[in-house]
């Protein structure tokens, strides 16, 4: 089975979210994040990942849970770490080399055109009580299985 490992965090200040609308890959509005590089925690790397996207430093970052995607026909697992942030530093860059980058007003979120599956992920970062978002994904189909765990 392969393994993809990536983190991404819910920017949150005064009703908005910090987001990106993705233009490279993964098109359209995401919270920011990206891949676990070698040698590096998790927190290290949601640090690291929204200080190159946008220009920030956030400051303790909180765990919240995860998502998994699998794809069964490709035995493929992508693993979600993912987390909230309430406080950084810094200016928030408008672009990065992956997309624009916006504050987006909480209650906006989901008239954003999202990229793909975005919307089943937001209940883990604006909604209290779940801890695990496990999706199965296959070419053909699409999504076949969406289920939220409590915790």
């Amino acid at each position: 089975m392969q393994i993809e490992i990536t983190t991404m965090c819910a920017v949150l200040s005064q009703g908005k979210a910090l987001m990106i609308n993705r233009t490279r890959s993964w098109k359209g509005w995401a919270f920011l994040g990206g891949h676990l590089e070698s040698g590096e925690s998790l927190e290290e790397c949601v640090k690291r990942e929204l200080f190159e996207e946008a220009g920030i430093k956030i400051i303790n970052p909180s765990f919240i849970g995860i998502t998994h995607i699998f794809n069964p026909e490709l035995l493929k697992r992508h693993i979600i770490f993912n987390y909230v942030a309430t406080e950084y530093e810094g200016n928030t860059k408008k672009f990065c080399e992956e997309g624009n980058i916006s504050w987006i007003d909480i209650e906006k979120i989901m008239e954003q055109k999202l990229a793909e599956g975005m919307e089943y992920r937001i209940p883990l970062f604006l909604q209290k009580g779940y801890s695990e978002l496990y999706i199965e994904w296959e070419e053909e189909c699409g999504y076949t299985k969406v289920e939220y765990i409590e915790g």
